[in-house]
């Protein structure tokens, strides 16, 4: 599960927390190195909680594994401001200009459930026609963070074969290479 941290939410804020909580430090990035990232695990060591600094898409978030999920986010959500996934869809709907939109998808797609969710199939599909060639390239990325979604790799596959920008073609070809190789 991942759990997206909004612009004011520093890895130190998310290292207080750790330390409140007692997680015990596993592994952490060296200065510069990229992405930057810090990885927890809870005191019986059942649950690890990573915090990455995103590059890409310029975000912050954490992504929980293991048996306490669901009370570990509620635990990060109660004490940090976090994105829900109601509220970054609910962003990117009201988006209007290309640095908006690219933010709004990136935040729908990395606070995203992992299982299909129809809404925001539907708002990546109506976005993969924006004029601009950045919106629909972050749509790939979008897509790249939601590989498993059956409708998310039939739009790329559109895009692959009907984008109208060379390189936005390209580039969803290249996408689907990596999700197919992903799965072998």
């Amino acid at each position: 599960m991942r759990v997206v941290l909004k612009r004011e939410v520093t890895l130190d804020d998310v290292g207080v927390l750790s330390w409140r909580e007692d997680w015990n430090t596993v592994s952490f990035s060296r200065k510069g190195e990229l992405p930057e990232r810090e990885v927890w695990e809870t005191m019986n060591g059942d649950t690890v909680i990573t915090f990455l600094g995103d590059h890409i898409t310029g975000l912050r978030y954490l992504v929980i594994d293991g048996a306490d999920v669901e009370n570990i986010r509620d635990l990060v959500t109660s004490r940090l401001p976090c994105w829900t996934h109601e509220e970054a869809l609910e962003f990117l709907s009201r988006a209007r200009d290309r640095d908006e939109k690219v933010h709004g998808i990136y935040l729908s797609a990395v606070s995203a459930p992992l299982q299909e969710h129809g809404p925001l199939a539907a708002k990546f599909r109506e976005t993969a026609s924006d004029p601009h060639p950045d919106v629909r390239r972050a749509v790939l990325v979008g897509i790249g963070y939601l590989g498993a979604w059956p409708s998310l790799r039939s739009l790329a596959m559109d895009m692959k074969n009907n984008d109208a920008d060379e390189g936005v073609r390209r580039d969803a070809g290249f996408l689907i290479e990596g999700l197919e190789l992903s799965e072998n």
